[in-house]
């Protein structure tokens, strides 16, 4: 870039990205603008403390530190230098004095527990058999010419041969076609001699005419659009294989990583719907490259897609206003499923491919929870089942072939970092398994990617928490035991004691990985609310109800150590082999969509079968919440295998 005398110019570093700085922006809205994701709870609204950033060069011309800055950061932080980028700005009076001085005027080091990259994705899945049965179809046709003697016209002879070559369109009443398309067939069927192969949708409407036989060249794409993580199937329409999976951060976590956040700044100015909407879009179009990249394919090659997210995700990805989803009695736009035109979205597959939006349950439970239920074939199982998808929120679906339920709780952030002093996604780096000698409180770890460790991950939190009780360090209550808080393990920061998971002098940090009191805290909350919120479902079917198997979906779900999790309390106490973790079963669910219309259908019908529970709004939910405050239950009753409660103190 060049730069002149007058620029002020900023060096972000280790990203060696270099800007020319010329308004009264925040260091986080600067590098927002640059669509450099980092991390921020809270999307910078200065109350979760993780955007740290150390200036290296150019402290004193920044304002002076903020009462948040103060609050989430140690003196001595402050006076190495280090900030809150989405609190630090210029100290506008002395703007003329720095454009006096050489570039670069500063430079800001982003550390690798700030920048979100390298992280775990789940793709993968356990997908049950599905019929085969998708919505396109490719067929080849080789058209009748027409003539004085048969002067029919073009569209009416493209109906005629497709009846002769498919039992199922003779049985149909009407083939309609594209307007945009029936512009284009007199020119195809004469420059290719009338051999042309027709892309039918649902049996019955024509999307598009390709010159000669492309019936080998038929795709869709099946989108998982979570608050965080985005993911791609391409799957071939005329067999069912996947033929490539792509996956990448969501963008809007540069303005919120919680849909709370997200909604609050839709509502601030309603061009942010718009900025937010388009971000997404360009993330499911830079994974549509890459797909098409690896299957060696062109995007129009795929014909449709299929989706699944979130209320607020399945509302931002269509354009639709969701700020109401965020207010009581928690009403989205739209409930039932839609198709819609690709190109009326700006998604990059054929544009007049079709996009089917799942359905969504209701509030905060939509399409994504729909995915679940028909990927886990919920309502099929004989057994009373339990399935819990852990995501930045949580739901929780009790089902069987008789009964089916859902509810959601905002359990999830704690579990995947936030509020946690040294929590984080699962990134490389993360500490995600976790193991402590109850002899000598000695701390074995694994991190991701095998990198030195910079935080723990949510699966490494249930360890951690599952560890400390076996040892003992902390109490069922969640507080440490005052009998070891003399071990040196322990350290005060702040007149408060922490628990060192990983030392300073063993990894790259500047400071010890720990486990605070507050943190403990942060997962009971968490823990609490899925198994308070079961209770609740179940009371509200039938009192005398047990849950007799579990399944865990998302990619909390899948990497967690399950029998840790039921020793925390977080899920029922059954048997090892009755929990199944199934993996992205939202992901699998928009799979079997686009592998199976009659699925949609299912889908349709099963809006009819769900019961809805608002889990807060229930009367008796306080008073369970607090009782599984405890681990793993105030009632060890509950709990009855966990036999090593016995030696553990209460308090």
């Amino acid at each position: 870039m060049d730069t002149k005398k007058n620029d002020i110019i900023i060096d972000f570093e280790p990203i060696s990205r270099r800007v020319v700085f010329s308004d009264d922006k925040s260091l986080y809205k600067i590098l927002s603008d640059l669509d450099v994701p980092i991390t921020s709870i809270c999307g910078g609204l200065g109350t979760c403390g993780k955007c740290k950033v150390l200036v290296q060069r150019g402290n004193e011309y920044l304002n002076s530190p903020t009462p948040s800055e103060r609050n989430h950061l140690s003196k001595e932080e402050i006076t190495n230098g280090w900030h809150l980028a989405c609190q630090t700005k210029f100290n506008v009076k002395d703007i003329e004095l720095l454009k006096t001085l050489q570039p670069p005027q500063f430079r800001v080091f982003l550390p690798s527990e700030l920048l979100l990259e390298d992280f775990n994705i789940l793709v993968s899945g356990i997908s049950k058999d599905v019929d085969f049965h998708p919505t396109i179809q490719k067929i080849f046709i080789e058209v009748n010419k027409p003539s004085l003697k048969e002067p029919f016209a073009d569209f009416e002879r493209i109906k005629s041969s497709l009846v002769s070559k498919s039992l199922n369109l003779k049985k149909n009443h009407e083939i309609e076609i594209d307007f945009d398309v029936l512009n284009r067939i007199p020119m195809l069927l004469r420059k290719n001699q009338h051999k042309i192969t027709i892309v039918l949708w649902n049996d019955h409407k024509i999307i598009s005419c390709e010159p000669g036989n492309t019936t080998q060249e038929n795709f869709g794409i099946a989108f998982d659009i979570g608050t965080t993580t985005i993911v791609g199937y391409l799957i071939n329409l005329n067999n069912g294989k996947i033929y490539a999976v792509d996956s990448k951060l969501n963008s809007q976590t540069a303005y919120g990583e919680d849909l709370v956040t997200r909604l609050t700044y839709i509502n601030e100015n309603e061009d942010n719907l718009v900025k937010l909407n388009s971000l997404v879009m360009n993330d499911l179009n830079d994974i549509i490259i890459n797909v098409c990249n690896k299957a060696n394919i062109k995007p129009s090659n795929i014909y449709e897609a299929t989706i699944v997210g979130n209320s607020v995700m399945h509302h931002i990805f269509l354009g639709l206003n969701p700020v109401n989803i965020g207010l009581s009695p928690f009403i989205p736009v739209i409930q039932k499923d839609l198709n819609t035109k690709a190109g009326r979205l700006n998604l990059n597959i054929l544009k007049s491919g079709n996009v089917y939006t799942s359905p969504i349950i209701a509030g905060f439970v939509g399409a994504d929870t729909i995915g679940v239920i028909l990927s886990s074939q919920i309502f099929k199982e004989k057994e009373l089942t339990l399935a819990i998808d852990i995501g930045t929120n949580g739901e929780i679906i009790i089902g069987n072939r008789k009964i089916l339920a859902v509810g959601s709780c905002a359990a999830g952030s704690a579990l995947e970092g936030a509020h946690i002093s040294d929590g984080m996604r699962a990134a490389a780096g993360a500490i995600d398994k976790i193991n402590i000698n109850p002899n000598d409180y000695e701390v074995s770890y694994s991190t991701i990617k095998n990198k030195k460790p910079i935080g723990i991950c949510g699966s490494g939190l249930v360890d951690v928490i599952a560890e400390m009780l076996k040892s003992k360090i902390i109490t069922r209550s969640g507080n440490f035991n005052r009998e070891l808080t003399h071990h040196g393990r322990f350290i005060k920061k702040d007149k408060s004691l922490e628990f060192v998971i990983a030392k300073r002098e063993d990894i790259s940090l500047d400071k010890d990985i720990t486990i605070s009191q507050n943190d403990i805290r942060q997962i009971q909350m968490a823990k609490a609310a899925f198994y308070a919120g079961t209770k609740i479902i179940l009371g509200n079917l039938k009192s005398n109800l047990k849950i007799e198997q579990v399944f865990l979906a998302g990619a909390f779900g899948n990497y967690i150590n399950a029998n840790n999790a039921k020793f925390i309390g977080m899920i029922p106490d059954i048997t090892d082999e009755k929990i199944f973790q199934i993996g992205n079963a939202a992901g699998i669910g928009a799979q079997h969509c686009l592998l199976n219309n009659n699925l949609r259908n299912k889908a349709r019908m099963l809006l009819d079968k769900i019961q809805y529970i608002e889990i807060a709004a229930d009367k008796s939910f306080q008073k369970m919440y607090a009782e599984a405050m405890y681990f793993p239950h105030i009632n060890l009753d509950f709990f009855p295998n966990l036999i090593e409660y016995k030696e553990i103190p209460k308090r």
